[in-house]
């Protein structure tokens, strides 16, 4: 039986299980701190009845009041929803009814806040967007409801979604809480931060180029980019339509597994429907936690991404000292599960980077022309702003009016204000080209890694997630991905809209997170679930961050029987 399963049936028959061995059970009670608790742990609290919804909603809103709006000040929470405790409340009457929605019931978690929560403002991380108030859920927000989690608030996040810096102009900067002066990550800043310092069960982020795997990697958690279309992105602000996703950022693999169980489902909104396969019908990715998924796996250490790579084709950005001394350990554990790690250079890598990218060949009659993605960003931008029926901001057109022209990111708002303005912002099913591009990615895709990778026998890719330290805020981070360069599998990831998902892999002297890559064939979530859960339980590197201790009011919870600045405006 996989630790997981174990876990299971503790949760699922704990009266049973007290029954027939009192002494164990009892010598298992024990405190768990909020940073450390997982999904298994409260739902085991849940059942038992040490523990309802509604005072873990107060524990975490105390815990924010006391760490993130004060005391080491993280600032991650940017807007909390006034309606989460009633909320809890309502699935506590559930549960003692007798109905349980699944293992989400009654989890408190966070959302990125470039995603519409009905009734709470959206702002993207933008000053002036403070007064939209969204009058829908996003859909992934509406599949977490109604598997009943409590929408605790939103999630600082960088402004427009564009940086590593974790900055907001509309809330302030984000603090990395295992090393303040280091940045946490971006754009889902706010979602990393705010998990690693125990703020929530787990957070929604976005990433159209890292934006999960970064801040998943800065804040020692737990980050899944899933494939690209498998996870509905209506309802979010968009940055390039083609490689936008969104996925949970949790504390451990298994917390991963049930978000995304109940945040995978058909969507008739889904603009990812024509090109993706069939979307599962009740996903079963708790099935993967099983702590054999490594034996006799071959897995594939792509050279461009381990400090190996040639120079001549761009790929010689080394690893730094401390992460490839965790990666060789990395590999020694992997091993030790019963896998096989081959060195290779994956096709789809070199075609794109050498062949396009140097000798201006695209692959597959992939159109060089991006004007299709300003059209498209443009298009969804005005539909979200039209949707919050604000009285102010009716258009995005009317920002022109309203922000000054010294604005840092004034040009970028007339770009798009200027093609809604023309008539060219349009959606994907106006837009051939889209049809062209993401025909060209599938069979990059298909024919260059996923059958190379049949080819050579391998099940995925590892490799560490970033190849460098957080780096500092401010100027020397630019230094950092001189050095570095900015994220590996970037390309796979975000380009060829392939899964990754990170989990931590130890830390620096400094005490600087260090993370693992695994990297996996479209919609191969599953995989590469089991892969991660496997080597997270061989190694159970985490640690909740030191510099957010626990708070002297009691937040901690007892289960049973498992181990286990401002922005002046421009008037008229």
């Amino acid at each position: 039986m996989t630790r997981c399963l174990q876990k299971a049936v503790l949760v699922a028959t704990p009266s049973l299980l007290l029954g027939l061995i009192p002494i164990a059970a009892e010598a298992a009670t024990f405190s768990t701190p909020l940073d450390e608790a997982t999904i298994l742990d409260v739902s085991a609290a849940f059942s038992e009845g040490t523990l309802t919804s509604s005072e873990l909603t107060q524990m975490y809103l105390d815990r924010i009041a006391e760490f993130d709006q004060a005391g080491p000040t993280i600032n991650s929470v940017a807007y909390l929803n006034p309606d989460a405790l009633e909320d809890a409340a309502a699935l506590d009457e559930l549960r003692s009814q007798g109905t349980v929605l699944g293992p989400l019931h009654g989890i408190p978690v966070l959302i990125k806040d470039s995603y519409d929560v009905e009734g709470l403002p959206t702002t993207n991380g933008v000053e002036v967007f403070k007064t939209l108030i969204a009058q829908d859920d996003a859909f992934s927000v509406s599949q977490l409801r109604e598997a009943g989690a409590v929408i605790l608030g939103k999630a600082n996040m960088s402004t427009w979604a564009f940086s590593y810096d974790g900055i907001s102009e509309a809330y302030g900067p984000v603090i990395n809480p295992y090393a303040p002066d280091r940045t946490p990550g971006g754009s889902s800043s706010g979602s990393g931060a705010a998990i690693a310092a125990g703020f929530a069960m787990f957070a929604m982020g976005g990433e159209t180029g890292g934006s999960i795997r970064v801040p998943s990697a800065h804040n020692s958690l737990v980050g899944l980019k899933p494939s690209a279309g498998l996870i509905s992105v209506d309802g979010t602000w968009p940055l390039v339509a083609e490689r936008d996703a969104v996925g949970p950022m949790a504390k451990s693999v298994a917390d991963v597994a049930f978000a995304m169980e109940a945040l995978v489902d058909f969507d008739p909104n889904n603009i990812w429907n024509p090109y993706i396969p069939e979307i599962p019908e009740s996903p079963d990715y708790s099935s993967a936690l099983d702590d054999t998924s490594l034996e006799g796996v071959v897995l594939g250490l792509p050279r461009s991404y381990i400090g190996k790579g040639d120079p001549a084709k761009g790929e010689s950005f080394p690893l730094d000292p401390q992460i490839s001394e965790a990666f060789e350990q990395a590999k020694r554990d992997l091993r030790a599960q019963g896998a096989t790690l081959v060195e290779v250079d994956i096709p789809a890598h070199e075609t794109w980077f050498i062949d396009y990218l140097v000798n201006g060949n695209p692959p597959y009659d992939y159109p060089t022309d991006s004007s299709r993605n300003l059209q498209s960003r443009a298009y969804y931008y005005e539909q979200l702003i039209k949707s919050y029926d604000d009285d102010e901001i009716k258009s995005f057109v009317d920002l022109l009016d309203i922000l000054p022209e010294d604005y840092e990111f004034y040009d970028y708002v007339k770009q798009v204000a200027d093609t809604i303005a023309a008539g060219d912002a349009k959606p994907w099913e106006d837009l051939p080209l889209v049809d062209q591009a993401l025909e060209a990615i599938a069979k990059l895709r298909t024919l260059e890694y996923e059958d190379f990778m049949e080819a050579k026998g391998i099940d995925a890719f590892v490799f560490p997630t970033l190849n460098y330290l957080a780096p500092p805020q401010g100027e020397e981070a630019n230094e950092v991905y001189a050095t570095y360069g900015s994220l590996p599998a970037r390309f796979e990831a975000n380009i060829l809209g392939l899964p990754g998902i990170t989990v931590p892999m130890g830390y620096s002297k400094e005490g600087i997170p260090m993370s693992l890559e695994f990297m996996g064939n479209y919609f191969g979530e599953a995989e590469i679930i089991g892969y991660a859960y496997d080597y997270e339980q061989a190694t159970m590197l985490r640690r909740p961050p030191v510099l957010v201790p626990e708070p002297a009011t009691v937040s901690a919870l007892v289960v049973v029987g498992l181990s286990a600045f401002g922005l002046k405006r421009k008037r008229n």
